[in-house]
């Protein structure tokens, strides 16, 4: 009696360890493959790993790359990390851009006079609100920075006419587009960052032909209000007026 009673404690034991060692005694085959991704504005690319059919995506910042059923979308110029809800795996996603019709200006707001110079060296032209830089670039040979009591505010480029296609996919790719008029050389554009849910905005881009330089001025100009972050609060007319003053 005694000996059966110790088979059976000795089966209860096995079985209970069998049942234990189930599915979780699996291997978690659940991996990426690769781990930084390099595309462009509107480029697609499905992740590389695998068992990845269950696993939600999150990007840090989705002005720069979204995800969908492991498909990365590419939006606009820049670097983002990618976060999965589970199993603790990330990569990074760098949207490059196709165009490079010249160098953005300085994008520090609130510089200072002397941070640009350091940055850029003696202008061609200076006076108590500006600053007029010529550039080796014969596509967008004027660079201009314009201060509100010492601190940069708005910054342009001024391109020739013939670089004007060019240009507007320039800048499509880096920001988001509010308003185009393609044939009078014209748009209104939005840098954004953060969830498309929750866009976060912190300067916006205009482009218009000038008649009285000649060419297509590009103004750069921060949000009015650092309490909002709505492009409303962008005024580009008055960065538009403050660079023409500049140049003249």
């Amino acid at each position: 009696m005694k000996k059966e009673f110790s088979l059976m404690l000795l089966l209860a034991t096995l079985l209970t360890f069998t049942a234990c060692g189930g599915d979780d005694d699996e291997p978690d085959n659940t991996k990426l493959s690769q781990t930084s991704y390099t595309m462009y504005h509107e480029d697609t690319q499905d992740i590389k790993g695998s068992n990845l059919s269950d696993i939600l995506w999150s990007s840090e910042n989705e002005f720069v790359a979204t995800v969908k059923n492991n498909v990365i979308t590419g939006q606009y110029v820049g670097k983002t990390t990618v976060k999965s809800a589970s199993k603790n795996m990330t990569f990074s996603v760098e949207v490059k851009p196709k165009y490079n019709t010249y160098e953005e200006p300085y994008l520090d707001w609130g510089a200072s006079k002397s941070a640009i110079k350091a940055k850029y060296g003696t202008p061609k032209s200076e006076d108590t609100s500006s600053l007029l830089y010529q550039t080796s670039n014969s596509n967008a040979p004027i660079m201009l920075y314009v201060f509100e009591n010492g601190k940069m505010s708005t910054c342009g480029v001024v391109c020739k006419v013939s670089t004007a296609y060019e240009l507007g996919d320039f800048l499509v790719e880096r920001y988001i587009p509010v308003k185009v008029d393609v044939d009078n050389y014209s748009a209104t554009l939005l840098h954004c960052y953060g969830k498309i849910s929750d866009p976060q905005i912190d300067y916006g881009v205009a482009m218009q032909y000038n008649s009285s330089i000649g060419g297509i001025l590009v103004a750069y100009t921060h949000v009015n209000s650092s309490k909002s972050r709505s492009g409303d609060n962008i005024d580009y007319e008055a960065a538009f007026k403050s660079l023409e003053s500049a140049i003249k």
